[in-house]
């Protein structure tokens, strides 16, 4: 009898083996087809890291170049500063000149001092990054330097590190020293205080406090949150040991007196418009006070010290002075001086009619009030107090003799900055 099927049925092992090998061609190309699809983005994140290589060798150039063109420009000066600018970004481009970069510059004044900016752009154009569409990368940079502006020596201290309104200028207060700075240490939220109707003029105001009282309006050249200095002058005031008496309490009632070196202990008031002769050398007030009531103080070669805190000239009713401190030997350019770590007492000018005095008011204890127009005109002149208010004071200063040195004012260098 014959076979229901004339051909043979397959195995279940060969119609496995079949399948196997159809599915491993399907595999195969489907595999070919994914890894065709993902080599283009591959090639194109490959590619792209190099041409970002390439973008932060040209970002590293073109900022040299930048810098270097605002180092070398600001030295022209403000006035030459564009021209020199353009001048010198075009002539120093080398390889960047592939890029067409262009720059633009400008100068601005702040507290700091001139600022000299420039920003510089470029196109970096892609090989392999183009893949991804991105044909080219933009670079856009902008530097600056700072010129910092010349600070004169230090002509005023106030040393108080916690006053509130350490420095006071009040109404009709007119100070005109525009190669003087002053340095206010009070960390006081309201330091120092500038009230209306005040013309003031210093090459730098530096309050250590974060803020002031301020009733008038822009004020050149303040700052606030500045760097709290310490006065150079206390290690190197000379001693002094009083001695004994030389003279006591006495009254001056007008005409012309004549007054010697040495120790005063008594009360001392000058009346009347009474006109004084100061011989050269060192007065010392031990407990001694004195009250000037009008008249003219000169002496050549004089110092005055206060040995106790109660020791003090008080000035009043228009004063007419003209002093100047030893020009050598332990008191040169010294003319008032204290005793050191005294308590802190007042040190009040009332009136002064024309105060032409030389060299350093050295008074760290004293808190120094200058009323009803007092005039002074000093040269060489530098000022330590513990704290200063100034009423309707006038005053013409110029830098003294002890802080040639400029005492941490120094102008520095250019400096570059992103």
């Amino acid at each position: 009898m014959s076979p229901i099927f004339s051909k043979s049925v397959p195995s279940l092992s060969s119609v496995l083996s079949r399948s196997g090998r159809a599915l491993a061609q399907c595999q195969a190309g489907g595999t070919m087809m994914i890894f065709a699809l993902l080599t283009v983005p591959v090639v194109g994140m490959v590619g792209f890291s190099i041409d970002m290589v390439r973008t932060s060798n040209a970002k590293s150039a073109l900022r040299a170049t930048l810098d270097a063109t605002l180092l070398s420009a600001a030295k022209a000066g403000e006035d030459d500063f564009l021209t020199a600018a353009n001048a010198y970004f075009d002539s120093n481009l080398n390889e960047l000149s592939k890029l067409e970069p262009s720059a633009r510059f400008s100068t601005s004044k702040t507290s700091a001092g001139t600022v000299y900016k420039g920003t510089a752009t470029a196109e970096v154009g892609t090989t392999f990054a183009s893949v991804l569409g991105i044909n080219s990368i933009p670079l856009s940079m902008t530097a600056s330097v700072t010129e910092p502006r010349e600070i004169g020596d230090t002509c005023i201290w106030v040393l108080d590190e916690s006053a509130n309104h350490a420095l006071t200028f009040n109404s009709e207060a007119k100070v005109v020293a525009p190669d003087c700075a002053v340095q206010v240490n009070s960390m006081n939220n309201a330091a120092a205080v500038f009230n209306s109707n005040i013309d003031i003029y210093f090459s730098d105001i530096c309050i250590a406090g974060p803020g002031v009282t301020n009733n008038y309006g822009p004020i050149d050249n303040l700052r606030t949150s500045c760097e709290p200095k310490q006065e150079p002058f206390t290690a190197s005031m000379p001693a002094v040991a009083p001695g004994d008496c030389d003279y006591g309490s006495k009254n001056f009632n007008g005409g012309n007196v004549t007054l010697h070196p040495g120790t005063y202990c008594g009360g001392i008031n000058f009346n009347n418009n009474t006109n004084v002769t100061f011989l050269p050398g060192l007065y010392v007030l031990n407990g001694s006070k004195w009250n000037v009531n009008g008249g003219e103080w000169d002496g050549e070669g004089v110092s005055f010290y206060f040995h106790t805190r109660s020791s003090g000239i008080q000035f009043n009713s228009a004063v007419t002075s003209v002093l100047t401190p030893p020009a050598s030997g332990p008191y040169q350019d010294i003319m008032f001086f204290e005793a050191p770590g005294l308590a802190k007492s007042n040190f009040i000018f009332n009136d002064s009619e024309d105060f032409q005095i030389e060299g350093l008011v050295y008074l760290p204890s004293r808190d120094t009030t200058y009323n009803a127009n007092s005039i002074w005109r000093a040269r060489e002149f530098t000022f330590v107090v513990n704290t200063l208010k100034l009423n309707q004071t006038n005053w013409d200063l110029t830098p003294g003799v002890e802080s040639k040195a400029n005492w941490g004012n120094d102008t520095g260098e250019l400096r570059i900055s992103s």
